[in-house]
């Protein structure tokens, strides 16, 4: 099984971004989705989730940060901000590898990079 980790950051407060919902999809065919997990960062604004492939040699999916959510309840009164969410695909053809995706967010930003290894 593949790994997915994340660490996610509040680049206004300088501190980890606690509690933010963090989706992953596989997609498929048709335009759809099929939910993989839906989980939250814990209090370091970290996750580390599995998931493994469904039957194809490569697959794509859509990591999805609800970051409007946390941002809203520190520093947007905006009832519906321009950016509510940090969405992100995937390409994964290597199941046997962690995906870490570090995220910093901000009311009016964010930066996304990623790592890979072999290792788990």
């Amino acid at each position: 099984m593949a790994i997915l980790s994340t660490h996610t950051l509040d680049s206004v407060s300088g501190n980890s971004a606690k509690n933010v919902r963090v989706q992953l999809f596989r997609l498929l065919e048709d335009c759809k989705r099929e939910l993989v997990f839906d989980t939250c960062t814990n209090q370091e604004g970290r996750l580390s989730e599995t998931f493994e492939s469904g039957g194809a040699a490569a697959e794509e999916f859509e990591l999805v940060f609800h970051s409007g959510d946390y941002l809203g309840q520190k520093y947007i009164q905006e009832e519906n901000p321009v950016m509510d969410s940090v969405v992100i695909r995937l390409n994964v053809s290597d199941f046997e590898r962690r995906y870490h995706i570090p995220l910093l967010i901000a009311p009016h930003n964010y930066t996304v990079w990623w790592s890979g290894t072999t290792e788990k």
